[in-house]
């Protein structure tokens, strides 16, 4: 198991992966923050310079506003079926675009499950690789963000992405 922090615009981005497969992926911040966070959550890891090239150019071009697909393969092995399945509806929603918690249940098979959804969205392992900063609630509202700097990172993710101009962004928060 290995990891790497990777300099952006935004400041570092964390990715923690096993051969070819990433396991986990860390939202910029401050070098000490992201590298504390790594060695706790996943204390056997080692630092390399050696890993997924094409993960760490896509990373760098994302947080330069560039449009990415991210499309490295990910080790969903520790979640459930249900779990697996809305982390893979939530990897389709589009660069720039958003989906609702609902539409997430229905993609995964369980149209009544949008607030398990919320769950699987909220321990997102993987966030950016799988895009749940993309995801809002069916009212419109911008919804939760469980990262470090919660809704605001969701709102500047989104608004890098164009994905809600300024007017619905304030929509959004006013709900």
């Amino acid at each position: 198991m290995k990891y790497k922090l990777i300099q952006t615009e935004w400041g570092f981005f964390g990715v923690v992966a096993q051969d070819k497969n990433v396991l986990a992926t860390y939202l910029p911040g401050p070098q000490e923050k992201i590298l504390r966070r790594i060695k706790k959550d996943w204390p056997e890891a080692i630092e390399t310079n050696s890993i997924l090239p094409r993960l760490c150019q896509q990373v760098i071009k994302y947080f330069s506003g560039s449009t990415v697909r991210f499309s490295t393969p990910l080790d969903l092995s520790h979640l459930t079926p249900f779990r697996g399945e809305v982390i893979k509806a939530c990897q389709q929603i589009p660069y720039g675009q958003t989906a609702s918690y609902a539409d997430l249940a229905r993609a995964a098979g369980s149209p009544q499950a949008a607030r398990a959804v919320g769950s699987t969205m909220a321990n997102n392992p993987l966030p950016l690789i799988v895009p749940c900063h993309r995801v809002l609630c069916s009212n419109g509202t911008i919804g939760g963000f469980s990262s470090p700097n919660g809704v605001r990172e969701k709102k500047k993710l989104l608004q890098l992405e164009g994905a809600m101009n300024d007017q619905q962004m304030a929509l959004a928060f006013a709900r």
